[in-house]
């Protein structure tokens, strides 16, 4: 579960999500389900099933998936602050030896 302790909040989100990236690069999906367990602004849990699914999506296969600890900058990363004081932070999802357009919301 992420807590911002810090003033700079989207540099901890995006220290956080290379975190989780790189436990998708070396397939430790249970790890990082731990890191986003609750659903995100469009309802989906980022676990290894929905990321397979929309890896199989955007390549229109079902060959096999791998993910990429590429570093988050190169990933087109985008951070709201609401209003509200509801975070928004997404970034493309570095797959199959590219960075996909499947945007990931993480929060």
């Amino acid at each position: 579960m992420l807590s911002i302790t810090s003033e700079d909040k989207e540099n901890q989100l995006k220290s956080y999500c290379q975190h989780w990236l790189s436990l998708l690069a070396t397939n430790q999906f249970e790890d990082a389900e731990k890191l986003i367990d609750i659903n995100n602004n469009y309802g989906v849990v980022w676990a290894e099933s929905e990321l397979k699914d929309a890896v199989h999506d955007y390549f229109g296969s079902d060959a096999p998936v791998s993910f990429q600890n590429e570093n988050i900058a190169n990933c087109y990363p985008e951070f709201l602050e609401t209003d509200s004081g509801s975070l928004i932070f997404g970034f493309y999802l570095p797959a199959n030896g590219e960075i996909t357009d499947n945007d990931v919301h993480v929060l």
